[in-house]
C-alpha cells in the first residue's frame, strides 16, 4: 500500500510544463468547496480553475462540450484538462489530488481501484450533491490572489486597464 501511495501519484502527473485545468459546476456548494480545498492544498499553483458554465466554447474545443452548460451531460461531473487529455468523474478528481501537496497527493492512490467502481460512487454523490450541500444562485466571483488562478483572469484587471473579457455595463 505504501508503494502505491508513492507510485500512483507519480504516474498521474502531467508532463512537465502542462497545466491542470479544473472545470467545476460553479453553483454547486460541494464543487465550490473542492475548488477551495485545491486552492489551499496546491502551493505550487499547478491547478487553474474555471466554471463549466463560463467555458462552454473552450470545453467544446477540447472535446468536453457534453459536460458544459447545454451539453448532453451538462454539469454532471468535474472536468480536468491536462494538455490534450480530458478526464472526468473520479479520474478527474484523482488527477487533481495527484498534483496537490502532501498528504492530499497520497489520496490519488485510489486510482488503482476499478474505474467502474470509482465512477459509480462519484455519480451517486453527484446526483445528490445539491440536496446534501446546497447550491448558489450564480457562480462565485473570486477575489484577491484566488482570482488569479481562474482561466478567465486577466492581469490587466489589477492595473485598472480595461479587460477584453469584461462585458460593458448595461446601457453602454
Amino acid at each position: 500500500l505504501s508503494y502505491a501511495a508513492w507510485v500512483v501519484p507519480e504516474q498521474l502527473q502531467p508532463p512537465p510544463g502542462v497545466e491542470t485545468w479544473l472545470f467545476f459546476d460553479g453553483v454547486c456548494n460541494l464543487c465550490d468547496g473542492f475548488v477551495n480545498f485545491v486552492y489551499f492544498g496546491d502551493s505550487a499553483r499547478r491547478v487553474r480553475f474555471g466554471a463549466l458554465q463560463k467555458h462552454t466554447d473552450l470545453l467544446r474545443k477540447r472535446g468536453a462540450g457534453r459536460y458544459a452548460e447545454g451539453g448532453e451531460e451538462a454539469l454532471t461531473t468535474v472536468v480536468v484538462i491536462q494538455g490534450d487529455q480530458v478526464y472526468i468523474r473520479s479520474a478527474a478528481a484523482l488527477r487533481v489530488l495527484a498534483v496537490m501537496d502532501q498528504p492530499w497527493r497520497t489520496l490519488s492512490m485510489f486510482y488503482f481501484l476499478p474505474a467502474a467502481f470509482r465512477d459509480e460512487a462519484y455519480k451517486l454523490v453527484a446526483e445528490y450533491r445539491y440536496k446534501l450541500f446546497g447550491q448558489k444562485e450564480k457562480c462565485m466571483a473570486p477575489t484577491g490572489d484566488f482570482k488569479k488562478r481562474f482561466l478567465e483572469y486577466d492581469p490587466r484587471e489589477d492595473l485598472d486597464v480595461e479587460s477584453p473579457f469584461k462585458k460593458p455595463p448595461k446601457g453602454a
